[in-house]
This record gives C-alpha cells, sequence and structure tokens, in this order.
C-alpha cells in the first residue's frame, strides 16, 4: 500500500508538471489548453487517490494496535 501511496505522489507531481508545461507554452505564443486540462485533472485524481490510500492505511495501523 505504502508503495502505491509513493507511485501516485509522483505521478501527481509528474501531472503538474504537464499543467505547468501547458500554461508555460503561453509565453512563447503556442499555449496547449489540453495539455493543461489533462495535467489538472491527472494531478488531482492522483492527489486524492493517493490521500485516500494513505488515510486508509493510517486507519488499519490504528486497529492493529487496539488489538494488541
Amino acid at each position: 500500500m505504502r508503495f502505491t501511496v509513493l507511485i501516485l505522489s509522483i505521478a501527481t507531481l509528474v501531472f503538474f508538471g504537464y499543467a505547468l508545461a501547458g500554461v508555460g507554452g503561453y509565453l512563447f505564443g503556442r499555449g496547449r489548453p489540453d495539455l493543461v486540462a489533462l495535467g489538472l485533472a491527472g494531478g488531482v485524481a492522483c492527489a486524492a487517490a493517493s490521500l485516500y490510500l494513505w488515510r486508509r492505511f493510517l486507519c488499519s495501523i490504528d486497529e492493529e494496535g487496539d488489538k494488541s
């Protein structure tokens, strides 16, 4: 589970990097709104999934501690 959270966190950075690249294209007159939308949507989705899984992981650790 921790490895999945790590991969999702890295994917979040990659997707937000794509969004920045799409916005940065406007500086050179070749902006890419599709790249911005893909980056923002993918970044938010990966971040939300990562936070959800991490919270689930922490709750499972807490439940194991209560049983012992």
